[in-house]
């Protein structure tokens, strides 16, 4: 499988070419985990893979975050994740012990351990259980306790907190984002099983993202090359026996697992006719950019060694491949989306182009100015 077949099944998969999922929620519970550092163009990327028809705009996302059908927390690597409310209780039980290990250090230097750590977290408890705070409500409480109230100490504080299933997103006061006490966005659940649980998670990651390798599970989830092979193992196993097999394919001489399912033509027979050229403005932390392993060669332009020199940045993507970032409208101001462009762009690309900016004023509910930059080249 060439660099091209590679780029044209992770975006049919991903769901960025075909797009099967029914709401922003229900993509978050397909992906498992979704990174989310950048709030709103990380709903965008979710919005992008429900089909154009039902497409949600940005304020039924957020409305969906408010109720609590998109949660946000640090999980994983660790970094700002949506996941689901059905799966967020197993997914942080999985992930915090591992989580709590990379932090040690973090832990040590701001001071956030020991009986430090214990007492913040319960002045967080004690705190949203009257009802979802604001970070400042919280840094008031914890400074009125003597702990850690501001700066890195009190982003380690809360962090501890979400890791240990005390709070999780809440709904936003105003433009403020807000903290939740856990058990009241998050239903109960027995634990689950550890390897039990690595292995669903595997599973939604293949099925979501594949082609894949273990390198990039492990890169994209945190757990060791170790745990991985022998997860990746069990799921190919389970899939077997389900009747949902799961192929190896060839990319670069490294096997990747991919769904059988989506190397099928469509039951017509005929091939699926991409639009061509496609142009795709997609959010930094993507999951077509963020779901893999460096050096993520499958993004560059032939020869074009030098491109991730540049990451993390909005990406202008040509038929997969990045050509370019762009930058969307500033909180403030005309609203206006920046496009600096590595390649001079042919008409037919422009007019892709346009059609892609248009889905985003869709979805910002506003129309756009665009400001095109010089071309550059990115090294």
């Amino acid at each position: 499988m060439d660099g091209a077949a590679l780029r044209a099944l992770r975006l049919h998969v991903q769901g960025l070419r075909h797009p099967v999922d029914a709401s922003a929620a229900e993509s978050v519970r397909r992906f498992g985990a979704v990174q989310a550092q950048e709030f709103v163009p990380a709903q965008w990327g979710l919005a992008q893979r429900v089909p154009a028809e039902a497409r949600p705009d940005a304020a039924t996302v957020a409305a969906d975050l408010d109720a609590g059908r998109i949660l946000r927390t640090h999980v994983l690597r660790p970094t700002w994740h949506f996941l689901h409310p059905d799966d967020a209780r197993w997914v942080l039980e999985l992930s915090a012990e591992r989580v709590h290990r990379a932090n040690g250090s973090m832990y040590r230097a701001t001071g956030v351990e020991g009986e430090v750590a214990v007492r913040a977290v319960d002045v967080v408890a004690a705190t949203v259980a009257g009802g979802h705070r604001t970070r400042a409500e919280l840094a008031e409480a914890l400074a009125a306790a003597g702990l850690p109230s501001t700066g890195v100490p009190m982003a380690y504080v809360l962090m501890r907190a979400e890791l240990e299933r005390v709070v999780i997103s809440g709904a936003n006061a105003g433009k403020q984002r807000t903290y939740a006490a856990f058990d009241e966005r998050v239903g109960t659940a027995s634990p689950r099983d550890r390897a039990d649980a690595l292995v669903e998670l595997a599973q939604r990651y293949i099925a979501s993202r594949g082609p894949v390798t273990d390198r990039d599970f492990a890169a994209w989830s945190g757990f060791t090359l170790t745990d991985t092979r022998r997860t990746f193992a069990e799921v190919v196993e389970r899939a077997d026996a389900a009747g949902r097999p799961i192929a190896t394919v060839d990319a670069d001489g490294v096997g990747h697992l991919v769904e059988a399912a989506a190397l099928e033509p469509p039951a017509s027979g005929a091939e699926p006719r991409e639009p061509t050229p496609t142009v795709d403005l997609l959010q930094a932390y993507d999951e077509y950019i963020m779901g893999y392993a460096p050096p993520r060669t499958y993004l560059h332009r032939p020869g074009d060694a030098g491109l991730h020199a540049e990451f993390p940045l909005h990406a202008l993507l040509l038929d997969g491949v990045m050509v370019g970032r762009w930058a969307p409208p500033a909180a403030s101001g005309t609203p206006t989306v920046r496009i600096v462009p590595w390649i001079a762009f042919t008409p037919d690309q422009e007019r892709a182009l346009a059609s892609s900016v248009i889905e985003l004023e869709r979805f910002l509910g506003t129309e756009l100015s665009v400001a095109v930059e010089p071309e550059t080249s990115p090294g």
